[in-house]
């Protein structure tokens, strides 16, 4: 039973994407995206810039880097984007 509890708070944590909402220099609504995890994907970025911005979005800024951290390393993901209205 614990190690099924270790297993479903690992997949939880890479399951989805962080949205930082904010507002563009030119004015228009905006988001910082992370994607970060093995387990996710660019996908998960994407749907969450069509989900914070349904009218449509542009891509500002795109990075991916790997962390490393004492348990190896995996990647991390950042998109930037302004929505279209």
């Amino acid at each position: 039973m614990r190690s099924s509890g270790i297993l479903l708070l690992i997949a939880l944590a890479g399951c989805g994407a962080d949205v930082t909402r904010m507002q563009m220099a030119n004015g228009r609504a905006g988001a910082s995206i992370s994607c970060d995890g093995r387990t996710v994907t660019w996908r998960s970025c994407y749907s969450a810039a069509e989900r914070t911005c349904p009218g449509g979005y542009v891509v500002i800024d795109r990075q991916e880097k790997k962390a490393y951290t004492d348990a190896g390393s995996y990647p991390t993901r950042k998109l930037v984007v302004t929505c279209k209205s």
